[in-house]
């Protein structure tokens, strides 16, 4: 039942990201056509400003689902009860907090909007309901968790495709015929709590004791437990936050709000590519966590070597894709050519997502070694030099210099979990797998050069010709260098005979 439920939460999450990107891009498109690229920066911004006040939460979530999973095997009533009643009045108290830390910034809201054109009562109008829509979900939403401990959160995936399809389309209709941004963002609101409401009497009937068992007193060593782990996991997760918040806030408060329209439209692209693989990741985790749990560090090495290869393989194909691609689909399909933005953010915006994406294999195996102290200390280190570079180049640089900062972030991530992961728990010498990361960008590079100089020459098209066009060489390109360079590889065919394994044919005999 355990795989059957794991299978059926990846694939609901994965074809529900699939979705939410398609119709994501037409709300996209009405928002920017109908009411400009400054309205999408402003909203952009605001977004992350809540974002930033939502970090009250960050850790809580985390450890009660953790501490949910041995009482709702052992069936244990009265502790996953405890449990749950400590985490109502955690996000009881954490949406009086968010309430008044958002209503004390209501004020300089518009300072983070640098030259835009909207009235100071638009902005905060905008902020308040954005603000209203978090304060609501944490009211309302705390009882997810035991669906997602209990291994159902295809029910919350459901529901909340539902709910997130009826929200961009409220926004395409609205702002569409009436141009009014306020009444779709309302309508939001509303939409959100209604779907709060059904999982939360979904949960009361499928746990009928948890509503019987509200009063009951907390358990003091659960309370311990819970705390304990909050701790650890806070301060990592904080960092996070502010590693991919304040990129929108500096060049808004320094560039400008239009400019930040301009990006988040670009954004959205790389960042679907991301969720997709960011659940891919989530995916393999608990397969990882149950391999590391033998702790054979020979086979652990050689896994990541394999989960690495695989995401390097996707995240080259992924790379050339975008870097080929955004700016037609953007100009020619999408929105028009006064939405371009210049090449060399383009390829920064890359850049970054080809970091995040070849980091992912080592972030994951961090995660399920306990190693959360050390964990800590890199996410500070990432996000304070994320924010020391990005403010010193954002002036002479301007958006690059901002992009830079995220790059270099990404990149002390990478040396230093393979120095705790690799160095410390698996015990290994860092040289081999460095190697490879190496062999990788270059690769990546060249595969990036190839596809923009093909592009370039192919460019007079233009349009729908052009478009696909372009869509045939970066499948062929880097997917035929990585085959022709690594088809004999043993990382090749290892993963070439587990997915033999799978399907259940022989295995590939070299």
């Amino acid at each position: 039942m355990r795989i059957k439920n794991a299978f059926r939460n990846s694939f609901f999450s994965v074809i529900s990201q699939i979705l939410l990107i398609i119709v994501g891009f037409v709300s996209q498109r009405v928002l920017n056509l109908r009411m400009g690229e400054e309205l999408v920066g402003m909203n952009s911004v605001i977004s992350n400003i809540i974002a930033l006040l939502s970090v009250t939460e960050l850790g809580i979530s985390t450890a009660v689902v953790f501490h949910l999973y041995g009482y709702l095997a052992a069936k244990d009533e009265e502790r996953i009860a405890s449990i749950m009643n400590l985490y109502r009045k955690a996000y009881s108290i954490f949406a009086i907090v968010i309430s008044l830390l958002g209503l004390c910034i209501m004020p300089y809201v518009h300072l983070f909007l640098k030259e835009n054109s909207f009235s100071l009562d638009y902005i905060r109008l905008v902020y308040i309901l954005w603000l209203i829509r978090t304060v609501c979900s944490y009211l309302l939403s705390y009882k997810r968790s035991v669906l997602i401990a209990d291994q159902r959160e295809y029910v919350i995936t459901i529901g909340v495709l539902i709910a997130s399809t009826m929200n961009y389309l409220a926004i395409i209709i609205i702002v569409e015929f009436w141009q009014n941004y306020v009444l779709a963002l309302s309508l939001n609101i509303v939409i959100e709590i209604v779907l709060n409401l059904l999982i939360a009497r979904y949960v009361n009937k499928k746990y009928a004791f948890l509503k019987k068992m509200q009063k009951a007193p907390l358990q003091k060593e659960i309370v311990d437990k819970v705390v304990s782990d909050v701790k650890n996991i806070f301060v990592s997760r904080l960092s996070l936050k502010l590693l991919v918040s304040t990129d929108s806030l500096i060049i808004s408060g320094f560039i400008s709000v239009g400019i930040v329209g301009l990006y988040a439209n670009y954004c959205m692209i790389t960042q679907s590519v991301s969720n997709i693989l960011l659940t891919l990741s989530g995916t393999l985790q608990p397969i990882v966590g149950n391999m590391f749990v033998e702790k054979d560090h020979e086979k652990d090495y050689g896994v990541l070597r394999q989960i690495t290869f695989i995401f390097f393989w996707l995240a080259s194909f992924c790379s050339c894709g975008l870097f080929a691609l955004m700016t037609p689909f953007v100009t020619d399909i999408w929105l028009g050519t006064e939405y371009r933005l210049d090449t060399t953010i383009i390829l920064w915006c890359v850049i970054n997502f080809f970091a995040q994406t070849i980091s992912l294999p080592l972030s994951m195996m961090l995660g399920v070694t306990g190693m959360f102290q050390k964990e800590k200390k890199i996410s500070v280190l990432a996000a304070v030099t994320n924010l020391v570079i990005s403010l010193s180049l954002v002036i002479p640089l301007g958006i690059i210099g901002v992009l830079i900062g995220t790059f270099f972030s990404h990149l002390l991530q990478i040396a230093c979990r393979m120095k705790v992961l690799i160095c410390e728990y698996i015990c290994k010498e860092l040289k081999q797998y460095l190697m490879e990361i190496i062999q990788y960008i270059a690769l990546t590079g060249i595969e990036l050069g190839l596809v923009y100089s093909i592009g370039t020459q192919m460019l007079h098209n233009g349009g729908w010709i052009y478009f696909v066009k372009m869509i045939l060489v970066c499948l062929l390109i880097p997917n035929a260098i990585n085959l022709l360079i690594y088809c004999r590889s043993w990382r090749f065919r290892s993963i070439l005979n587990m997915g033999l394994e799978f399907i259940g044919k022989p295995k590939h005999r070299t």
